[in-house]
């Protein structure tokens, strides 16, 4: 009987959010339809990416309805950090990842929920125990993907950053000021530098607003975490503040990171190379001593079965 009360808690609380979007859809008006309109415009504009898929319009809708500003947000500092380095540290990125630590876990539960209430018939001790794990990996999981995807992003911007200082190297040769620079790399380098090409949107914004270029680069430097961007924002502000040659800084800077780069490729081709070692002795060397080995023992256990 109590298998049955859960069931129908389950399926009501369902049913209550669905009824719940519902009328939060059905709650819009046509004076909120221009505000929405002026909201995204404004979005347009400010540089969030616009996708012409319906699953971000509905995302990014919710990011700006009352829905979301009811559930609880996880704003730690962290958090934010780690959306601005994998870069969704926008309207939507924000929503869609707030809506997933509450939404996955919750559909985790309820779906180990009814796959262990129809095996088992019931759930017993062993069944909540399963139910609790699966809460917990749903709990960890979008934080987990956020983690690896602002990683991945941190290496990405890592890799363009000796392109992007040779760009800023002719951009300087050819006269050019910071700001102007700033620009021209944020425009023709969407194929070369594409992740640094997105932040410096920001960095325009910002620029556009009336903020130095220096400070502009700076602010966006420093939630990013990545070490050349760092250096190359710190010769800037150096260069814009007291001038001086650029140029050969640039150079030297770049041979820098590259020798840096260098090197960590080489240090991931040698554990590369010892993890190889591991696999060829589990799996290739039993085989080669079977083949090798093989003939040996056998005609000794042939010899010594004869001898008997």
């Amino acid at each position: 009987m109590s298998g049955w009360i859960i069931m129908i808690i389950v399926l009501l609380t369902i049913a209550a959010l669905l009824l719940l979007v519902i009328a939060q859809h059905l709650a819009s008006s046509a004076d909120q339809a221009s505000q929405r309109r002026f909201f995204e415009l404004l979005e347009n504009n400010s540089g969030d990416d616009s996708d012409p898929h319906w699953m971000h319009g509905v995302v990014r809708r919710m990011g700006q309805s009352k829905l979301v500003h009811w559930l609880p947000k996880l704003e730690h500092t962290e958090t934010v950090q780690l959306l601005k380095q994998a870069g969704w540290y926008t309207a939507s990125g924000r929503s869609l990842f707030y809506l997933s630590t509450w939404l996955v876990p919750f559909t985790l539960t309820i779906v180990s929920m009814l796959i262990l209430y129809f095996q088992t018939e019931g759930l017993n001790n062993e069944a909540w125990a399963k139910i609790f794990i699966a809460g917990t990996i749903g709990y960890l999981l979008p934080k987990h993907i956020l983690r690896r995807r602002a990683k991945e992003r941190r290496n990405k911007l890592s890799r363009e950053m000796p392109t992007a200082i040779h760009l800023l190297r002719m951009l300087f040769d050819a006269g050019l000021s910071i700001e102007h620079a700033i620009r021209v790399l944020q425009q023709e380098g969407k194929l070369l530098t594409p992740e640094l090409a997105k932040e410096l949107t920001k960095v325009l914004r910002q620029l556009d607003a009336g903020l130095e270029p220096a400070e502009a680069l700076a602010e966006m430097a420093t939630p990013l975490g990545v070490n050349e961007l760092d250096d190359l924002v710190a010769i800037l502000k150096q260069v814009s503040r007291h001038g001086g040659n650029i140029r050969e800084t640039l150079v030297k800077f770049a041979q820098l990171i590259e020798e840096r780069q260098l090197s960590a490729l080489r240090e991931y081709v040698n554990v590369l190379s010892g993890k190889m070692s591991v696999v060829m002795m589990v799996f290739l060397f039993p085989a080669l001593l079977i083949f090798l080995a093989g003939p040996g023992f056998m005609a000794l256990a042939k010899g010594l079965s004869g001898a008997l």
